[in-house]
Formats: structure tokens, C-alpha cells, sequence
């Protein structure tokens, strides 16, 4: 007896020290525990299905904790959504072909709506670029921070007070650029899918005054505005909303172009954010695609949503001591800048208002540069960005599986740095992780960032009330009435 229960523990002892260092895998390995490539009737293939949930379940009092055995299907859902959002599209924005076709053709999320097509924006310039750059295909850019900064391109008001009113608390949209080793500014964009745009405009949801009466109306004692979750049986993905992160590509400098995800873009930046005062057309810019966060609100995670982040694998070390062993070349990160300090933002100039300013020319953040001893002004580094928290190594392992399966595509040269999400029961934290952040997207708060805890303040305030906005700030950003509002007090 006492043989049979020291065997038995041996067996328990096993399954709990394999529990801890494998993954939940499947299809790959067979293993029986989920890990499917595809969520579909092909779990062992690649395919363009967006998917609907996260394939978990969780007992009754659960709360999200960081752990291998939960943790792996979120991450597993957030490969399966970047690889469907990331399949080549036709021109009506529809799955076609295989991943590895036409890797210059754009991709499923490149056909969402900009918010400035949806909500409408204050300088009819910007506008009208964007459709004449989407109708060339081409890309548009008009933000160089993830915060947008541009709402009010065109006035001669001072668009840092703007923006304070704007986005007061919105502390991971900081309003500071990424540098590249190149020394030229990163450049960003927001995108919102079919659901989402169709609700907003269906229900009239564009300013806060629709806002308001919409939710209102609804309920006169209701103080949120929800946003659709999917629903399989409806076949409807939820809504969705995707910020990327990209980077001027020049091969003359050292940058290899098969190892990213490349486009064609026109970059617009007005008058008020260059250096000579004039706007600023580039058009037929080798872009690469460096890093993309992805919100996804589920049926069964309807209440803080999923949010899965991806980078490219040269963004930046995980650590100096990786950056000087591995001789990569870091899109973000110099090696040879010994006594540049990790992830700190660079300072405006004296006589610039407090604005980045774009040289005319490339380099065109030359002029915010880290300089080494000795060299000359506007010949130093870029931004030094260093990841602060480690990726889950449980991810990693997931990571491995689907870089693997993507092997001979540029794909496979992206990395997900983490899925967050929250189940609280009966504690109103954690979240799982606690901590994430992309080193393009929040590269200078890096320490306490969290996509739930910020978002969770996204609200608008109208009529006296408070109206959350589901977590998402596109709402108190975008509602044209509030930049109407703020931009004309600025001008009385």
C-alpha cells in the first residue's frame, strides 16, 4: 500500500512539474491540451478565420491570475487573431489566398476605418490626403505618438493645451515620440472594424451629444456606453480596434526590407509640427510594420475585453546585456551608446513652442537625437528602448510553436509580447499580467503600464454626467464636438 502511494505521488509529483514548464499545446505537438492553429474545423493549419472567444473556461469564483494553464488559450486566441488579421485582402478588405501570397498586398485590418473617416476631423486637408492616399494604395500617416496629437491640424491654437484638456489621465498616450536608429520618427495609426464603425455610425455615436443621447435613451439612469461583444452563433467577431506601429525603412542605412511586413505610405504632417513652418507630403515611403496592439471585446470577456500586444523581434532587446552579446541590429536600441540611459523620452528644443518638430528632409528627427561625447550636434542615437518586464515565458513557448509554423515568411519575424485580461470574481484585481506594454507603443512608461487599468478611465463628460466609453478612448479623442469645444476656447 504504502508502494502504491508513493507511486501515485511520483505520478502527481510528474504531471504537476510538466504542468509547470510546458505549454498548452496542441495540434503541434498532439498533446491533447489547446494550442489549435486555426479555430476551425483546420486546427493544425494556418487560416484567415478571425475567432470568435478565447477557447477557456473558468470555474465558478475564479480571478485571472497569471498561470500557464489559463494564460495559454488567450495567447493562443491572439496568434489566431493577428494571423487572420494579417491575411491578404482584396479590395473590399476580404481574406484571400494564403498568408505567404502577395506579401506586399495589405491586409484585413488595413481596410477598418481611421477614426478621422468615421468621427470626421477639424482639418479638411488631412482628410482629403487620406482618401487620396487610400484611393493611390497607399498607406496614410498622420501621427508620429500614439497619443494624436494632429486632432486639430490647421489652427493656430497650441495644440499641447489641446491635447491636456483632451486627454487629461490618458497616461499611456504621453504624447512623446520613438526615434529610430535612423533618427527618424515612428509613425502610428488607429483602426476600428466593421462592427465597431457600423455601430457608431448606425446609433450616431460621433459626437458627445450622440454620446449621450444614445445612452440616455437607453436607460435615463445608465452611465456607459457598451459596445458589441461577439457572438458566434450571429457570426460576429465583437468590436474591435487595432493602434500599429511602424517605421521609415531605409535599406541604404542597413535596413533589410525581407524581414518586415512592408507598405507604401504618404506621411502628412501640417505646417504647425515642422521645422519651416510649411506642410509636409511625403508620398511613396517604404514603410515596415514594427508593433500592433489589438482589443477585442468577447462574449466571455465582455467586461474589460482582451488586449493582445505584438512587436517585431529587432525592436529592442529584452536587456542590455542581450543587445551587446546578440549583434543584431536593434531598429530601436544602439549598443555602441554606452551612456545612453534605457527608455527615456527626448526633449523638445528652446524656440519650438514645445512641439517635435519634422526636418524638411531625412533624417527627420535628427535634431532630437542622443548625442555621444564628442559628435557633433544632430549626429547621435535615436531612442534607446529597452523592454522592462520580461515576456511570460509560457508566451515564449507559445511564440516558438507559431514562428515556427509561419517559418519563410515575414511573419514569422514577429513576436507576441503578451495578452492581457481580467476575471474578477471576487477580487477586483489582478489582472493577467499585471504589467504590459509595447516598447513602441508605450515605450517610456514601460513600469506601471496596463491596458485594462488605463483604459479604464475612457470616458466623456457631458451634461454633468460621466459616460465611460467601454475602454476605449477613441471616444472622448474623437467626438467632434469636444474638439470644436476646445479648439475654439483656444482661439478666443
Amino acid at each position: 500500500m504504502k508502494k502504491l502511494t508513493a507511486l501515485l505521488l511520483i505520478a502527481v509529483i510528474t504531471v504537476v512539474a510538466w504542468n509547470c514548464d510546458s505549454p498548452k499545446t496542441m495540434g503541434a505537438t498532439d498533446s491533447g491540451i489547446y494550442n489549435s492553429f486555426c479555430d476551425s474545423s483546420s486546427p493544425n493549419n494556418l487560416c484567415s478565420f478571425i475567432p470568435y472567444d478565447v477557447n477557456e473556461t473558468f470555474g465558478v469564483g475564479y480571478d485571472s491570475f497569471l498561470d500557464s494553464a489559463h494564460q495559454t488559450p488567450f495567447d493562443v486566441f491572439s496568434w489566431q487573431t493577428f494571423v487572420a488579421l494579417n491575411w491578404p485582402a482584396d479590395r473590399s478588405g476580404n481574406p484571400v489566398g494564403s498568408i505567404t501570397d502577395k506579401p506586399d498586398m495589405p491586409r484585413v485590418w488595413e481596410f477598418y476605418s481611421d477614426p478621422a473617416e468615421v468621427f470626421g476631423h477639424p482639418d479638411a486637408g488631412l482628410v482629403a490626403q487620406l482618401g487620396m492616399a487610400k484611393s493611390g494604395g497607399q498607406k496614410f500617416f498622420y501621427m508620429d505618438s500614439k497619443s494624436p496629437l494632429r486632432l486639430a491640424k490647421g489652427t493656430v491654437v497650441d495644440m499641447n493645451k489641446v491635447n491636456a484638456r483632451l486627454l487629461q489621465g490618458f497616461k499611456e498616450a504621453d504624447g512623446h515620440p520613438l526615434i529610430d536608429r535612423n533618427l527618424n520618427f515612428a509613425l502610428y495609426e488607429i483602426k476600428m472594424n466593421p462592427v465597431e464603425t457600423n455601430f457608431i455610425i448606425k446609433n450616431g455615436l460621433t459626437t458627445q451629444q450622440g454620446i449621450y443621447n444614445y445612452v440616455t435613451g437607453l436607460d435615463s439612469s445608465s452611465h456607459a456606453l457598451k459596445l458589441p461583444q461577439s457572438d458566434s452563433a450571429s457570426r460576429n467577431v465583437g468590436s474591435m480596434e487595432v493602434k500599429a506601429s511602424w517605421r521609415i525603412l531605409v535599406p541604404a542605412l542597413g535596413d533589410d526590407t525581407s524581414r518586415y511586413y512592408c507598405r507604401r505610405a504618404v506621411i502628412y504632417i501640417d505646417a504647425g509640427h515642422t521645422r519651416n513652418h510649411r506642410p509636409l507630403i511625403l508620398t511613396n515611403v517604404q514603410v515596415g510594420l514594427v508593433g500592433m496592439h489589438i482589443i477585442r471585446k468577447t462574449a466571455k470577456m465582455s467586461s474589460a475585453e482582451i488586449w493582445t500586444t505584438f512587436e517585431h523581434i529587432d525592436n529592442t532587446p529584452d536587456n542590455p546585456q542581450e543587445a551587446q552579446q546578440s549583434g543584431r541590429r536593434w531598429s530601436f536600441y544602439n549598443p555602441q551608446c554606452l551612456n545612453c540611459t534605457p527608455n527615456v523620452a527626448p526633449d523638445t528644443l528652446a524656440g519650438d513652442n514645445g512641439q517635435y518638430l519634422w526636418e524638411p528632409t531625412m533624417p527627420y528627427g535628427v535634431r532630437y537625437a542622443t548625442n555621444a561625447p564628442g559628435q557633433q550636434f544632430g549626429h547621435g542615437f535615436g531612442t534607446q528602448a529597452v523592454r522592462t518586464y520580461p515576456v511570460y515565458k509560457f508566451t515564449e513557448m507559445t511564440n516558438r510553436l507559431w514562428q515556427q509554423k509561419l517559418q519563410g515568411t515575414v511573419w514569422a519575424n514577429y513576436r507576441l509580447i503578451g495578452s492581457q485580461w481580467q476575471l474578477a470574481e471576487v477580487h477586483p484585481q489582478p489582472m493577467a499580467p499585471n504589467f504590459l506594454a509595447n516598447t513602441t507603443l508605450e515605450t517610456y512608461i514601460q513600469n506601471d503600464a496596463s491596458c485594462i487599468s488605463c483604459h479604464s478611465f475612457a470616458s466623456i463628460s457631458f451634461n454633468g454626467d460621466s459616460i465611460s466609453t467601454d475602454l476605449s478612448f477613441i471616444f472622448p479623442v474623437y467626438a467632434q464636438d469636444s474638439i470644436r469645444k476646445v479648439v475654439n476656447a483656444m482661439k478666443k
